[in-house]
């Protein structure tokens, strides 16, 4: 089965207060880092770690040193609370730039992300991460980054890692979009390889680590999953539904009931509506 030399990195929802998003997600069983802000950007954001990914909530866009940032990123602010981005991986990110360039993409500059980070027994970081966008020139909701972290230990801590749910990594991620197959050269000039299936109604990719990205129509999805969001008005694309790996289900279902967060019980899964996940929504399932 084909696999794409990627895998995934990191998931940015940007929500409009930075606390009560940070808040959302406690109730949902995570372990939220205390807020930070880009040193260089002047946003701020607040993290939850997996192991290998994390996931980023970023707001104060509006008090952003960047002009251009700023204007980047209208089109998702206009949303409200709303899935950003996810980023793949890379190691370096200036060895990418004619990786990219022999595809007929484009790399923005490199951003500097660096923010402080309290550390889990006391005491601050600084981390060392960066970013470039790749804008999709068919429809930039649809658009992935790479970054690189130069200092993953200020990135990764296992203390963070334990979490109420259980929570252990990110399965994979769902993706509302009108013409699924429109952005499959896309995907496939980032991630390295194409599809590992395709259908009318549903493209998935698959990575190294096993992870899962799926491109899915709106009627594909919502039939599977109600409780996820719907495309905004005057939009075409749109990121849905995170698949959250847990140690145990009874546990994360524990965790939300403590919460106070309504949910769908499946056979095999626990659904979250995007109402309770700052306009995504989550689905929990039992694995390693």
């Amino acid at each position: 089965m084909t696999k794409t030399t990627r895998s995934l990195d990191h998931f940015v929802i940007s929500v409009t207060d930075i606390e009560i998003g940070a808040e959302i997600h406690r109730r949902l069983g995570f372990r939220v880092l205390p807020t930070m802000e880009h040193a260089n950007i002047g946003s701020s954001n607040t993290v939850i770690q997996f192991h290998d990914t994390y996931l980023e909530l970023i707001g104060d866009l509006h008090l952003a040193n960047s002009d251009q940032l700023r204007k980047d990123m209208e089109i998702w602010l206009n949303q409200g609370d709303v899935f950003w981005q996810f980023a793949m991986t890379s190691a370096c990110l200036e060895d990418e730039i004619p990786v990219i360039a022999a595809t007929g993409l484009e790399m923005q500059p490199i951003l500097h992300a660096g923010r402080h980070v309290r550390k889990a027994h006391g005491g601050w970081d600084m981390t060392d991460s960066r970013s470039s966008y790749i804008w999709n020139p068919d429809d930039k909701l649809a658009s992935i980054f790479l970054s690189d972290h130069r200092k993953p230990e200020a990135i990764w801590m296992p203390e963070y890692q334990n979490h109420p749910n259980s929570c252990i990594r990110v399965g994979g991620l769902r993706y509302l979009m009108g013409d699924p197959a429109k952005h499959v050269a896309y995907v496939t000039k980032i991630a390295g390889a194409g599809p590992a299936s395709q259908s009318d109604d549903c493209i998935r990719f698959e990575t190294p680590r096993g992870e899962f990205l799926e491109l899915m129509t709106p009627a594909a999805l919502h039939a599977l999953y109600p409780e996820a969001p719907q495309l905004s008005p005057g939009t075409h694309t749109r990121g849905a539904i995170l698949t959250i790996i847990v140690e145990s289900l009874e546990r994360c279902r524990w965790a939300l009931r403590d919460g106070g967060v309504p949910h769908r019980l499946t056979d095999a899964s626990i659904v979250v509506g995007a109402p309770y996940g700052c306009g995504v929504a989550y689905e929990f399932v039992e694995g390693k």
